[in-house]
């Protein structure tokens, strides 16, 4: 018994040991809470960056700045996390700082206060003092301003027209340099295009900084302060802009902004440019925002307007395939329509939707036609929708010309553009027996065995009695072995257990990410009747997923981040099914939502989105 005693006394200690060091303390500092601002004064269009920062809290609720009249209060992302680790006689002192930051921004001068935030820490509530801040006017129309060009009067909701933003900069002008002014290309690279909101012109103006260019730029004359004409540089900037609500064209929300130069002097660098070169000393931003247009954006009439129209602006052709076309009754067809886009500017193929073959009388009366609308795939400058139909009865002999109806803004009328009628062979359903499908053969018949009963049971079946006789050995050790091995296991699984609460703690982002699906539920059912809501509710599942800001998250943000994630098919969708909510919301109803497809759609982000 003593040779046994001795290893089990051994790992005894040994386990008591490592449990005894892995609840030995760490210290960590006192919690606080602090309050950082980069500045209270600036220029409108150049924000002041709010930090708040929780040393040694992690238990705390994710802050929130109340919005203020004014101003434009966004979350700059997730919090920055700092830990570092002190020994000091052999105490291990913890510190763990965690940073919120939040960018402020006046849509005019003036000055504001931001109340008194209340910050709850380690079941501690801590009060900041309110915040007054500065906004000084950054317009300067005489040396920034900002137009749209090229826009028609009239424009109707769905259609897209061609726009250009043209921005106007005066010149520098300083006489240490060589042509007394800043050349176009420095004057551009002032412009902060990180900073400014480009609206439409968005796409062209990243393809253009990811290429390293400039815009195309001319030398325009500009009335001056004193009434005379002055030299300027223009810079065009072309884009398509959808048009997605009813009323004036809104463009008031593009900002441009730029650090104007105020001083140029001659710098040194040992490295680069041994000899002395001018640059630019100090600068001061200025934000210019276009005037709103005379264009009005009104909705296709009603009066007209085609059962299976599906809100297509433009002018397009349209083509039907069928296969395949020897069928019994009941049997599916895939329908292939591919629509091509006509119009003279170019549709935004994106938002184009399938039309609504459960509406039209000529196809229902011999197929059964599901109503969900399918997706579609853009492929230049057509788009390919499928469809599944099936034929009621053995009459059903030709798919009739299937129109794609259309509201062209040249004519200001609808029209529809029909495919080829398709014949088809359409023959009585058929019973198949089970032997006449490859691979599969009739039931075989059970066959019976003679089977002699033997004396003795299932013993006689032994004929070793040494082997029946014996008795099983039993198992030792057994109870040692769960002594020794459940302490550490559940030492592990506890550990990993507090590891998680506690990231949960310092990292919200990652209770709500599970909790988006359960939250997206709740949201659309209180939403059934208004798509803005709804459109609001996916946006926000999106923001929860994705560790986003849920506060002033857009459409356009929520599409590129699921598109970042290598879906280009789900982020179009996603592109489609807002951009219909949005227009069901501002158009007055006059778009229509598909609940299934919106359904569907939310199933495909709870499984592609995380």
């Amino acid at each position: 018994m003593s040779t046994r005693c001795v290893p089990y006394c051994r790992w005894h200690l040994l386990v008591l040991a490592l449990l005894a060091v892995s609840w030995c303390g760490v210290a960590s500092s006192a919690g606080t809470v602090k309050q950082g601002l980069s500045s209270t004064e600036s220029w409108v269009g150049s924000p002041i960056v709010l930090s708040l920062i929780f040393e040694n809290a992690p238990q705390h609720d994710q802050p929130m700045v109340p919005d203020v009249p004014g101003l434009s209060i966004t979350s700059t992302g997730p919090p920055s996390e700092v830990s570092s680790f002190q020994w000091s006689n052999g105490n291990q002192t913890q510190q763990s700082t965690l940073t919120y930051q939040f960018r402020i921004d006046a849509a005019n001068p003036g000055h504001y206060t931001i109340p008194a935030l209340v910050l709850n820490a380690d079941g501690v509530a801590y009060s900041t003092e309110p915040i007054a801040l500065h906004f000084r006017s950054s317009a300067a129309t005489n040396l920034l301003l900002a137009e749209i060009q090229g826009v028609p009067d009239t424009a109707w909701v769905g259609d897209t027209i061609p726009a250009t933003l043209r921005i106007l900069i005066k010149p520098f002008e300083d006489e240490q340099l060589p042509d007394r002014v800043l050349s176009a290309s420095d004057m551009w690279r002032q412009v902060k295009l990180d900073a400014c909101q480009w609206g439409p012109f968005l796409k062209r103006i990243t393809t253009i900084q990811s290429q390293r260019k400039f815009p195309p730029v001319s030398v325009v004359q500009v009335e001056g302060d004193t009434g005379k004409p002055e030299r300027w540089y223009a810079y065009d900037i072309k884009a398509t802009i959808p048009l997605l609500v009813a009323g004036p064209l809104d463009v008031t929300s593009i900002l441009i902004g730029m650090n104007y130069p105020v001083r140029i002097g001659r710098a040194r660098d040992l490295f680069r440019n041994p000899f002395s070169s001018l640059t630019i000393t100090d600068s001061r931003p200025i934000t210019a925002t276009p005037k709103s247009t005379q264009t009005i954006v009104a909705p296709p009439p009603a009066t007209g307007r085609p059962a299976t129209w599906a809100g297509a602006v433009g002018d397009y052709s349209f083509r039907v395939t069928a296969s395949p076309t020897d069928v019994g009754v009941g049997e599916p067809i895939t329908l292939t329509m591919t629509v091509t886009d006509r119009s003279p500017q170019g549709a935004d193929l994106d938002l184009l939707q399938a039309p609504l073959l459960h509406k039209d009388p000529s196809l229902i009366a011999h197929f059964r036609v599901p109503e969900e609308r399918p997706g579609g795939v853009v492929s230049g400058k057509s788009k390919t929708f499928t469809q599944t139909i099936r034929p009621t009865s053995i009459e059903s002999t030709t798919i009739a010309a299937i129109p794609f109806a259309f509201f062209n803004t040249t004519s200001g009328e609808y029209q529809s553009s029909l495919s080829s009628p398709v014949p088809l062979t359409v023959s009585s359903a058929k019973r198949v027996d089970s032997t006449a499908i490859g691979g599969v053969s009739a039931v075989a018949e059970p066959t019976t065995d003679n089977v002699t009963e033997v004396r003795g049971g299932l013993l006689a079946n032994y004929t070793n009695a040494e082997q029946l006789l014996a008795r099983a050995k039993p198992m030792r050790g057994w109870w040692l072995v769960v002594v020794l091995l459940v302490p550490p296991l559940a030492w592990v699984l506890a550990t990993g257990l507090l590891n998680r609460v506690n990231a949960d703690r310092n990292d919200p982002r990652r209770g709500r990410a599970r909790q988006a699906a359960r939250v997206l539920a709740a949201r659309l059912a209180e939403s059934l009747e208004s798509p803005e809501d709804t459109a609001k509710a996916i946006r926000s599942f999106v923001a929860d997923r994705l560790g986003l800001p849920t506060a002033g998250l857009t459409s356009v943000e929520a599409v590129a981040a699921v598109a970042k994630l290598g879906n280009t098919t789900l982020g179009n969708e996603l592109h489609t099914c807002l951009a219909t909510l949005e227009s069901a919301s501002y158009a007055g109803g006059q778009s229509h939502v598909d609940p299934e497809a919106v359904q569907q759609l939310v199933k495909q982000l709870e499984e592609h989105v995380r």
